[in-house]
């Protein structure tokens, strides 16, 4: 099972989603004279999903920079600016300007092209003016034969056919590569059926964990069985009902999933504390609009503490795990109503718009076992306990020029009324997704970031009733380069080149109590703390899109030494 968590390791990577993708049924008859090859690259190309396709006129203008692919469908397509990958136009004309440029290849299809010779073209050019026959189905575009035949391969109509109505064996990833479970993996049947207004869709799998469920004396297995019901397609509501034995991270908002994973496989690290869930949970979802979507759910479930096991990394595997901390065990009613805003240009690579989510949480329950915490940080515990608990997430993307951004951030979160928090609903500012300047899980006398103090229970976890972080970042277009000379007078020769951003940031957060007096963090349940008490930072970074080198250095604490770090995609 080790092999297999290597073998699988690569779910935690998410897929990037397309942009502007094309809805109608309508087909263009056209005659025939495209090769049958170049009819099936266009179309891959074109429903690639790192594209960025248009179906109608295009202009991009001088000065502004489109990273990656670009497919214009009936354009027609004007360059005045620098496109940093291929360009594909579909029964399209293509206008150039002086100054444009490709990095990538350009393939024309079905159109002309004009001031080719003012352009900068980095790859191939090639120019079919036979048109493209296609038809769009289920939003991708599928090049049709002279006879009106699909030309695309018959087990790949097969599988888009299948996508409406399937029954199925899936073996996936169940989340992340952690120290309690290692790589949980799901196996199950799942059945799906279209039924023209919405589908319906029944998931029944088994959780097998690699570090506990193969070795222990008693098989740790999990499990999620779910039932939905929705009505609509890209607009709609949700129905549904999930069973589930599954192990949840106590605080899952800092890092993404694929970055705690890396960590925790490559270099036995883990950013995240874990307990475990048990019970039953029904939910409703509406989607009105592209940008905005809200979900509500009601959840009867037991949780519990998880312990650490001794799952395999690549790096520094003869260390030992952190102690995964204990969480109040005990049943509870949980009501959750959250509400998500987006209107990024890009979820990966953003660079104008708003990005909101808001969670309010209602909890009821009975703790029978509390877990431990530092001294002060909680008062006399009962065993009924009723809570409200909040989560702000607000970030705001603004195109300063066409190489230029500035980026904020804003996060709010925790207990809003009611008894004290449970520890696993608690909060921090810890660590390289919040305040990069200061370690993850350091802590003293008068911790701000986990509100721990000295003797702080095994694990360090977090136990700030309130949170506040802001971040603000600035982006700038990067290239570079490194060339050399073979011999005196020869010509240079690129040994590497790579275009990416700048950035330059800073960061402050802290974490406080509201229901503890007798504890130096505590404030009043109206009160914010002073500023001059955040944790702050400043520092810089290059990224590369998919991946960015960053070093921070704390300013609240000049002691600090400077930490370097790798995010996986951007900081936010």
């Amino acid at each position: 099972m080790r092999s297999l968590a290597l073998a699988l390791l690569t779910a935690l990577s998410a897929a990037i989603p397309a942009r502007g993708q094309q809805t109608s049924r309508d087909t263009a008859r056209v005659p025939a004279g495209l090769p049958h090859e170049v009819a099936l690259e266009v179309a891959a190309l074109f429903n690639a999903t790192t594209t960025l396709r248009a179906t109608d006129r295009v202009t991009i203008a001088a000065g502004q920079v489109v990273r990656g692919d670009v497919a214009v469908l009936n354009g027609p397509l004007e360059i005045a600016g620098h496109v940093m990958g291929r360009v594909l136009a579909i029964n399209s004309d293509v206008i150039f300007q002086p100054g444009a440029r490709i990095d990538g290849d350009l393939l024309v299809v079905g159109g002309e092209v004009e001031g080719l010779s003012t352009a900068t073209i980095g790859g191939e050019t090639r120019i079919h003016h036979a048109p493209l026959h296609y038809v769009i189905t289920d939003d991708q575009l599928v090049a049709l034969r002279d006879d009106g035949r699909p030309s695309e391969q018959w087990w790949r109509r097969l599988e888009r056919r299948q996508q409406r109505n399937s029954n199925r064996l899936e073996v996936a990833s169940a989340g992340v590569y952690n120290r309690v479970e290692g790589l949980p993996v799901r196996v199950g049947p799942v059945l799906y059926r279209d039924q023209g207004w919405g589908h319906l869709r029944l998931d029944a799998f088994a959780i097998l964990r690699t570090a506990s469920s193969f070795t222990s004396s008693a098989p740790d297995v999990g499990h999620e069985v779910r039932g939905e019901l929705r009505v609509g397609r890209e607009y709609g509501a949700t129905l549904g009902g999930r069973l589930f034995d599954v192990v949840d991270a106590v605080e899952s908002w800092q890092l993404s999933n694929a970055e705690v994973g890396l960590a925790s496989f490559l270099f036995h690290r883990d950013y995240r504390d874990y307990y475990g869930r048990h019970g039953g949970q029904l939910y409703a979802a509406a989607r009105a609009t592209d940008n905005a979507d809200f979900t509500l759910s009601y959840g009867d479930e037991r949780w519990r503490s998880r312990t650490a096991h001794d799952p395999l990394t690549l790096f520094r595997n003869e260390l030992a795990w952190r102690a995964n901390p204990e969480v109040d065990a005990g049943r509870f009613h949980v009501l959750h109503a959250t509400l998500r805003v987006d209107t990024r240009n890009d979820v990966f690579n953003p660079w104008a718009g708003w990005y909101l989510l808001a969670d309010f949480e209602r909890g009821t329950g009975t703790i029978d076992d509390a877990a431990p915490t530092s001294p002060d940080v909680r008062g006399l515990l009962v065993a009924s306990t009723r809570y409200q608990r909040g989560f702000l997430d607000v970030r705001r993307y603004n195109r300063l020029s066409p190489g230029t951004s500035l980026n904020l951030r804003l996060v709010l979160g925790g207990w809003l009324s009611g008894d004290p928090l449970p520890l696993q609903r608690r909060l921090s500012i810890d660590g390289p997704g919040t305040v990069p300047g200061f370690d993850f899980r350091t802590h003293g006398e008068r911790d701000v970031g986990t509100c721990s103090t000295s003797d702080a229970p095994a694990g360090h976890p977090a136990q700030c009733e309130r949170i506040a972080l802001g971040q603000l970042e600035y982006r700038s277009d990067a290239h570079i380069s490194l060339s050399d000379r073979r011999a005196l007078g020869s010509a240079r020769r690129t040994r590497f080149s790579a275009d990416g951003q700048w950035v330059f940031f800073a960061d402050a957060g802290r974490g406080w109590l509201v229901n503890s007096p007798g504890s130096t963090l505590n404030y009043a349940r109206s009160v914010l703390p002073p500023l001059s008490s955040y944790r702050t930072d400043i520092g810089a970074g290059l990224d590369f899109d998919r991946i960015g080198i960053y070093m921070a250095k704390a300013l609240s604490d000049p002691t600090e030494p400077l930490n370097v770090f790798v995010r996986v995609r951007h900081r936010f």
